[in-house]
């Protein structure tokens, strides 16, 4: 499960290098069949990818450097395996990401333990979310030198923008409210109050709606809303500018549909008002 979690976690941040993944996955998985061969006091590392300490994949990531020095020497250059792996240092490459990913990982599957587990007010939810990322130690300096002194706040940014879509997924069953389509990969989970306008809604799942790409699309460009009733209402720029067969099928057809709405964190009136003000309805 995390050997495949990784790889979507090399795709989705390492667009511009699409074969990092699969060159990373081959590589840790061949310091698996190294330690098999000699272990070298990494007994409980045999299957690297059910290690789930950052701290201990750390005396791995320091011993792969130490058998990089060495070279032709070290006793996990064996049969059947090229010696670059190790020398050129794609192990320790991967190893350092990987050592990444758990973290991230980690903090994500406690925010989304959090949100599953919370039964009081729904209004106090983001507080009961709120808690601090940060690398350890060993990681921090070396992430700043690499990508500057804010990059703890971007890898957050990120994380928690994972993990609302992630709620509000979850709260709408993966399913887009307009149009009942149940397709995952299609589906978005849209903020009502844009996440760079107001850092209070951020979290909320009640900021969010589960859309289908065209719908969220069209919501983000505010050319549909939603009233007071959750009922869909279209722009003036689509009524009185468009009146194909797919916009009519699309739209119009849904003008006064109420949405499907969740059981739990519906989205909140003041928000959807808030969205209504910015479009020209």
């Amino acid at each position: 499960m995390l050997k495949d979690q990784f790889s979507a976690y090399l795709k989705n941040t390492n667009a511009k290098s699409s074969g990092k993944a699969n060159s990373y996955i081959k590589a840790i998985d061949l310091v698996c069949k190294m330690i098999e061969h000699k272990a070298q006091g990494f007994d409980d590392c045999k299957n690297v990818w059910s290690t789930t300490s950052p701290e201990r994949l750390q005396a791995l990531y320091h011993f792969l450097i130490e058998q990089q020095k060495i070279g032709t020497l070290s006793p996990w250059v064996i049969t059947g395996i090229a010696p670059s792996y190790l020398k050129n240092g794609f192990c320790s490459a991967a190893i350092r990401s990987y050592q990444e990913f758990l973290i991230e990982h980690n903090y994500q599957e406690d925010m989304l333990e959090r949100f599953t587990s919370y039964s009081s007010d729904e209004a106090q939810l983001t507080k009961a979310l709120d808690r601090g990322f940060s690398y350890p130690d060993f990681l921090i300096e070396e992430k700043m030198k690499e990508e500057g002194l804010d990059v703890v706040r971007r890898v957050k940014t990120r994380l928690n923008q994972n993990v609302f879509r992630k709620m509000v997924l979850q709260v709408y069953d993966n399913t887009c409210c307009v149009s009942g389509l149940n397709i995952p990969e299609l589906n978005r989970a849209s903020h009502i109050i844009p996440w760079a306008k107001n850092k209070d809604t951020r979290m909320d799942p009640r900021n969010g709606l589960c859309l289908s790409a065209t719908y969220d699309v069209a919501f983000d460009r505010h050319l549909i809303s939603f009233d007071s009733d959750y009922r869909m209402i279209l722009s003036k720029d689509i009524k009185d500018h468009y009146s194909s067969d797919a916009v009519k099928a699309y739209f119009h057809s849904n003008e006064g549909r109420k949405i499907d709405l969740p059981s739990n964190y519906r989205p909140k009136v003041e928000y959807l008002m808030e969205h209504c003000k910015q479009g020209y309805f």
